[in-house]
């Protein structure tokens, strides 16, 4: 599959390829990349839909298939296959690799990895510098037994932590920053440290500064009403 540079004045005066669709009012940057050298493999479509904003110097390759609102930083890379929900937010320089899911109201901050196999729910978010990793055996030849985490609808994850293959990350759990976590993680449960041990509830869980309750605490106990939250502060009581 041959790779499209599109450009927003391309997009008023031509059509787009026939394999990639572009929903109404979606503004695509000057050299974002649609598609990817396939060896001659079937042309597999690129679905963005609408209002999208796309910036400089990001890529979305074969397969991709992105839900309405989505919004990323410069230098985004979306792999092959990965389905990104509605209402997503994926700053600056991040990396999300082929075959993962993206549930919808998911926020992404600069700088992150996200290994292939990943799955990520609905109202997530991941702060800078986290890695997502999918690969037990780092350097081997067995790639047979690839899979990345998954993390569940409105926990979040602090700033350079790492979750390891096969790992779960419950429901309105919170990884801290700098993290590595090991295993997986039960619903509602702070979790810090290498590895990553609990430290409470998030029921538990009260603002550094004394302000007001906000929507993550609400959420502990509302979760239908559940917005999705800024990234957690490591200053626990």
């Amino acid at each position: 599959m041959r790779a499209v540079l599109v450009r927003r004045s391309e997009l008023v005066r031509d059509p787009p390829p026939s394999n990639v669709r572009i929903g109404k009012g979606a503004l695509i940057d000057d050299d974002v990349r649609l598609g990817s050298e396939g060896g001659g493999a079937p042309v597999r479509p690129i679905d963005i839909g609408r209002d999208a904003r796309i910036r400089g110097g990001s890529a979305i390759d074969a397969g991709a298939r992105i839900g309405d609102r989505l919004e990323t930083g410069r230098n985004v890379s979306i792999g092959e296959d990965t389905v990104i929900g509605a209402d997503c937010h994926i700053r600056n320089n991040t990396v999300i690799e082929g075959d993962c899911v993206v549930g919808d109201h998911v926020r992404i901050a600069a700088n992150c990895f996200i290994a292939r196999f990943t799955t990520i729910g609905d109202g997530v978010t991941i702060a800078p510098g986290a890695c997502l990793a999918n690969d037990p055996h780092p350097g081997s030849d067995a790639h047979g037994c690839l899979r990345g985490p998954t993390i569940e609808r409105g926990a979040q994850i602090g700033m350079n932590a790492t979750i390891l293959p096969f790992v779960t990350v419950g429901e309105r759990s919170v990884v801290g920053a700098g993290s590595v976590v090991t295993r997986d993680v039960a619903a509602e449960l702070v979790v810090a440290g290498n590895p990553a041990r609990v430290l409470k509830s998030i029921s538990e869980v009260v603002c550094p500064l004394d302000l007001e309750e906000g929507d993550y605490l609400r959420a502990a106990t509302h979760p239908d009403s559940m917005r999705p939250a800024p990234p957690p502060s490591q200053n626990w009581k």
